[in-house]
């Protein structure tokens, strides 16, 4: 048979499924599994998957719930996500391939899936999941220390980020303009602003009463008192929720998709992150502020920064 030059070559097909991997992840959590699900990516809430997919059997929830699964096993077996352009549909087949040196051979989520929802048992996945921490036992026996790897995917945890000198530069300027600010702000009272989660809705206050409208908050973003505010609320989310500050500067030959193209909307700006977590939430502190203005007296600086 002759192959069709227009289908999407391997490379294609496996950029496509990466991709998709962040949304099908969130499409999970927020539309197929219940409130209280543990999201964690530990291997205990295989087996709660396992039964919602179980009571639920969905075309939909059973994709969106590959990422999730595949993960969970490679943070045991290392490895990283493959495809085989030649199963299951247009899209192909999500594979996971487990570090080499254990010499096992690629798993098709789906296909375990399938083993799940055929068997009913509710154990299939830990199954899958107690057989390959056997195996990479088996290897440490003789080799004891070695630990697989695992190739980042876009549902890892970023890791530990530079500082780069425009954030370090941004960063010791504001703090050595903090006190000053301040006192612009409150006179001799400057210990209101000790960066306690309380103190925002003193900061939310002055934020909604110098900006009446969008344009009035655009037009004033490199502002002084702007950029006091977004450094402060960054600092009460760095200090209280287990988060750091990131800048990705703009790079002109940065390839599309990276934290340096132009195109990435976190790049060129400082921000805050939780590098070190897979469901880390990053926080515009500047876009935060700017939707007191746009979302009006029900937005609250309290209720965003707590869901962080």
């Amino acid at each position: 048979m002759t192959a069709n030059p227009d289908a999407p070559t391997h490379e294609q097909l496996l950029d496509r499924w990466l991709d998709d991997m962040q949304v099908l992840a969130a499409r999970l959590e927020q539309v197929h599994l219940p409130d209280g699900f543990p999201f964690d990516y530990t291997p205990a809430s295989l087996a709660a998957l396992e039964q919602g997919l179980l009571e639920e059997p969905d075309d939909d929830f059973r994709r969106a719930a590959i990422p999730y699964v595949g993960e969970v096993l490679m943070d045991v077996c290392g490895g990283r996500w493959d495809i085989d352009p030649d199963a299951r549909g247009e899209d192909g087949d999500p594979l996971v391939r487990p570090d080499p040196a254990l010499g096992l051979p690629p798993l098709s989520v789906a296909t375990l899936i399938d083993v799940a929802l055929a068997e009913g048992s509710g154990e299939v996945f830990t199954r899958e999941h107690g057989q390959l921490a056997d195996a990479v036992s088996e290897v440490r026996l003789t080799d004891p220390g070695w630990e697989p790897f695992k190739e980042r995917s876009p549902l890892d945890p970023i890791g530990p980020q530079p500082v780069d000198e425009w954030l370090r530069l941004w960063l010791a300027d504001r703090q050595d303009r903090h006190p000053y600010w301040a006192r612009q702000l409150s006179g001799a009272d400057i210990q209101r602003w000790d960066f306690s989660p309380g103190s925002l809705e003193a900061l939310e206050r002055r934020v909604r009463d110098r900006y009446r409208t969008l344009a009035d908050f655009d037009a004033d973003r490199e502002g002084p008192f702007l950029q006091g505010a977004v450094w402060y609320l960054g600092q009460v989310i760095c200090l209280h929720h287990d988060s750091t500050w990131v800048h990705w500067a703009i790079e002109a030959d940065a390839p599309r998709g990276s934290h340096h193209h132009q195109d990435n909307p976190w790049s060129g700006i400082p921000f805050t992150h939780q590098p070190h977590k897979r469901k880390a939430r990053p926080c515009n502190p500047r876009d935060t502020l700017r939707g007191l203005v746009r979302y009006g007296a029900d937005y609250h600086l309290s209720d965003i920064v707590a869901d962080i």
